[in-house]
């Protein structure tokens, strides 16, 4: 069979040594923790399976997961005894020659599925382990894996912290004339870095050009999506947060029961979203243990309320402002962010037209009946904001081969957006908007300029 044409998908081989990340690697292009099986044990994968990445519904890449070299100086002898007993015409014959006599070398079964794979490939992704040492067993497979004569793209994995021991498997790539190389670590993924997996394939593989180019648009267009619809999820939160109204007495005020209530209310729409944003991106309420913000089970487990909470997210640190907003806020029926007292409201809602009248119905009954709103505190609203900003830009930065869970440590940025208080107080003026979703043209505007902050360039946010 032909694998070479353009139009057929590529077949791409995913080599290397034992435990160097070969399954990690497909999982984070996959988008998928549940791929194959990894251990920190030797010799996890034991034969060849294969994945497909599609651009729409084309099949564009078949990537082949394949069984880790044990002993590649002890196959390498082996293959050159054998070059001494049998004439050949190239290196790959050579490789078919050994395959065909798999039965006489029991020892090599594993390697020689790999070998076999190689040859039937389009290209060789050698991932390399930089934190292990220069051995000369790495310099084996190269050349075991040269005789396929196949493109080789080494692919430096756990890079992160690791900067002098990439430069040092640079330089012995280099010394195969192996220059094109790339850095993709699949525990603290990029998204780049899987666009330059994909551009490297096009520099090696040239009649494939077109056909990777519009894998390239494809994927990236889908990862520009996840982002946005993560952010609306934000934006949504937020908004039902912020709209959140209970009617409780004017002379008695908020009840513990109001209070407890207006909390639970938030916690539940918290948890809600978190749940929702790890299923955008394939994760589970098991990938996540946040420090300082710690989530277990998918739930929250320092509470949102806490006076703790909002110090270290450097909001309103006094006491009152702290119990304010740990009980939330009572406030008048608003209108154009003015706060009105009952005896002004039917007046100003005249004055408004009927259809403000009609819109804030409710709230004049309320001030009416001589009652108040229990509103869910800015800075609550604000902590909001901060911790899923940081929870979303660690999602898109996080690999699906990782195996510790993520750390969302105290060290975001808590400076909130600009135009942060203008947008709340748009929000608290539409209850309404408590039902989502909306289509209301204000709405739509609101949920266009919050999810620009959250999807933005700012990854230190």
């Amino acid at each position: 069979m032909e694998y070479n044409v353009p139009g057929l998908p590529i077949n791409v081989a995913v080599v290397g040594h034992s435990n160097a990340g070969k399954t990690s690697l497909i999982r984070t292009l996959l988008r998928d923790d549940q791929f194959g099986d990894i251990d920190e044990m030797a010799g996890t994968t034991r034969c060849v399976e294969k994945s497909a990445i599609l651009s729409a519904d084309d099949e564009v890449l078949d990537l082949f997961d394949t069984p880790g070299f044990e002993d590649s100086s002890a196959l390498l002898q082996a293959l050159q005894a054998l070059s001494k007993t049998v004439e050949t015409g190239s290196a790959a014959d050579l490789l078919r020659m050994f395959i065909e006599r798999a039965g006489d070398y029991p020892d090599f079964e594993q390697e020689i599925k790999v070998l076999r794979q190689s040859l039937i490939s389009n290209v060789l992704l050698y991932i390399i382990d930089v934190r292990e040492p220069l051995l000369g067993k790495y310099s084996d497979e190269v050349e075991i894996l040269s005789m396929a004569g196949k493109p080789i793209l080494p692919v430096f994995n756990f890079i992160a912290g690791n900067s002098d021991a990439l430069m040092r498997w640079r330089q012995q790539m280099a010394k195969f004339n192996l220059h094109a190389a790339l850095e993709f670590d699949t525990v603290a993924f990029e998204f780049e870095a899987e666009k330059r997996l994909y551009q490297k394939l096009q520099s090696l593989l040239e009649q494939h050009y077109d056909i990777l180019q519009t894998l390239i648009d494809y994927r990236e267009e889908v990862w520009g999506k996840l982002n946005h619809a993560a952010a609306r999820r934000i934006f949504q939160l937020i908004a039902v947060v912020a709209c959140y109204r209970r009617e409780v007495s004017a002379r008695g005020g908020a009840s513990e029961a109001d209070v407890a209530s207006m909390q639970d209310f938030v916690r539940n729409a918290e948890q809600q979203a978190l749940r929702d944003l790890l299923t955008i991106f394939s994760f589970t309420q098991l990938d996540v243990d946040i420090q300082q913000l710690p989530v277990r089970d998918g739930e929250w487990e320092l509470d949102l309320f806490s006076p703790v909470m909002l110090k270290e997210f450097g909001l309103n640190a006094g006491a009152t402002a702290l119990k304010g907003a740990a009980a939330g806020a009572g406030i008048d029926l608003m209108v154009g962010g003015m706060s009105l007292g009952a005896a002004a409201m039917l007046g100003a809602a005249l004055g408004a037209g009927w259809a403000a009248a009609r819109r804030y119905q409710q709230e004049l009954k309320a001030a009416l009946r001589g009652h108040r709103w229990l509103c869910v505190n800015d800075d609550t609203v604000s902590l909001l904001f901060l911790r899923n900003r940081k929870l979303l830009h660690s999602l898109t930065q996080r690999g699906h081969a990782a195996q510790d869970k993520l750390q969302l440590k105290n060290d975001m940025q808590k400076t909130l957006p600009g135009r942060w208080y203008k947008v709340l107080n748009s929000l608290r003026q539409h209850p309404e908007w408590q039902q989502l979703p909306s289509s209301d043209e204000e709405y739509m505007r609101l949920q266009d300029e919050v999810t620009g902050w959250l999807v933005s360039d700012d990854r230190a946010a």
